[in-house]
């Protein structure tokens, strides 16, 4: 275990190294300034760094560096009535940990996200105690996740979204997960908290699918400059890269995934096992750019997850 400490705002970070995939896992104790944040936002990229090296990091010559996304995600139920949330993470770099918040005044959650993005690659683990590169900025960008009241959420890209410009507060598009699991209980929820803020993009601009525990879910997108949210209106729901907002015909990238996934699960009426939920995510991987496939139990608040060099290997959490 490698332990990183920020006194000044009582942090302590509790890393593990899972497997030689390699795989981590963090426990972060703390206050990560989150509400600082939402109150301050941040226009762009170097201004976000900026407010992540000023509160938190005090480096600032490391930068977070943004990853385009192409990724799929589903909502189900499995034979016993639990509702799922499945999603595949492609992209052509990362380095998967599992983050665990429980104090902070905010919901508990677990979340997946990718360290590459905070200055890691695979050996970073090693040297934690001389260069802690953006570790403490690792609440700020979950991938998907979970939080105690089983809401999830992922990103995809979605190159064709155009971002509101109101007079709210502007905040990185990564974060906005953040906000959600930390704030938000139901789908409804999750829209709402979606609504009030401005975003801004690095490298792609991104939508989201929402989930929780009552099977509700949504995708929120952005189109001409304003929110829009497709509500679930069948036993399951699906999103992979392109806009699905007033697009009957599924254009766009990811359509060949969308279809495969959308006819099995219309085969099962939306019933599927974990772990065949697990089967079907790694059959509509985009190849060479699989990281890592999880599903979601929102009823008892777990997650399974396997990762491309170990798809045998299955790795379970528990909120």
């Amino acid at each position: 275990m490698k332990i990183i400490q920020n006194s000044e705002n009582h942090i302590k970070v509790e890393i593990v190294k899972v497997s030689d995939r390699p795989f981590y896992s963090m426990e972060f104790h703390g206050d990560y300034c989150f509400d600082k944040y939402l109150s301050e936002g941040a226009c762009d990229l170097a201004e976000f760094c900026a407010f992540i090296d000023k509160t938190l990091i005090g480096n600032a010559k490391k930068n977070v560096s943004p990853i385009n996304f192409g990724c799929a995600v589903f909502t189900a139920r499995n034979p016993g009535g639990d509702v799922i949330f499945a999603r595949n993470l492609d992209c052509d770099c990362a380095i998967p940990m599992m983050l665990r918040l429980s104090e902070n005044g905010n919901y508990k959650s677990l979340a997946m996200l990718n360290m590459a993005e905070l200055d890691w690659d695979e050996t970073t683990y090693d040297s934690l105690e001389t260069d802690a590169k953006l570790t403490l900025a690792a609440p700020y960008s979950p991938a998907d996740g979970i939080n105690e009241h089983g809401l999830a959420v992922a990103i995809m890209t979605d190159a064709a979204a155009v971002y509101p410009s109101h007079n709210g507060i502007t905040l990185f598009d990564e974060t906005l997960p953040r906000l959600i699991l930390d704030r938000a209980k139901t789908a409804q929820e999750a829209i709402q908290y979606a609504q009030k803020y401005n975003l801004f993009y690095s490298v792609s601009p991104l939508h989201y699918m929402v989930a929780d525990a009552a099977g509700n879910s949504a995708v929120i997108e952005f189109v001409d400059g304003k929110m829009a949210a497709t509500l679930k209106h069948k036993d399951y729901q699906i999103a992979t890269n392109f806009t699905l907002y007033n697009n009957p015909k599924h254009e766009g990238f990811g359509k060949e995934r969308y279809q495969n996934i959308e006819k099995a699960l219309e085969k099962c009426n939306g019933i599927i096992s974990e772990s065949n939920a697990l089967k079907l995510l790694k059959q509509n991987v985009i190849p060479g750019d699989e990281q890592w496939s999880a599903v979601y139990n929102l009823t008892k608040r777990s997650v399974r997850i396997t990762f491309s060099k170990d798809y045998q290997k299955v790795h379970t959490y528990q909120l």
